[in-house]
């Protein structure tokens, strides 16, 4: 069963947290395990709060991913790039219309 990993950070640089991304997906892509592909989301109601999803094709995947030494590096420059600790959380698809 496919799984989002969602994490939330604080940055006044949001185009940082997108360079991020961009590097992880063209880095990563079709290498971490069960690494789908990534969105950045932005909280129109507090400007320097953002939503990272990540979707993996398994809770397995996403763990096996999470223990990898490239993840842990980017998680790294992710801590370096935003204030405060991230938030994250794990969620596994409930319903979907499509």
């Amino acid at each position: 069963m496919p799984v989002t990993q969602m994490m939330t950070v604080h940055t006044s640089d949001p185009q940082k947290l997108a360079s991020l991304l961009e590097d992880w997906h063209r880095d990563q892509h079709g290498t971490a395990p069960g690494y789908q592909g990534a969105r950045l989301l932005a909280d129109r109601d507090h400007e320097d709060r953002f939503v990272i999803e990540v979707e993996f094709s398994s809770e397995g995947d996403a763990q096996r991913n999470s223990d990898r030494p490239e993840t842990k590096a980017w998680a790294e420059k992710l801590q370096a790039a935003t204030s405060g600790q991230p938030d994250y959380h794990d969620f596994e698809v409930a319903f979907t219309t499509g």
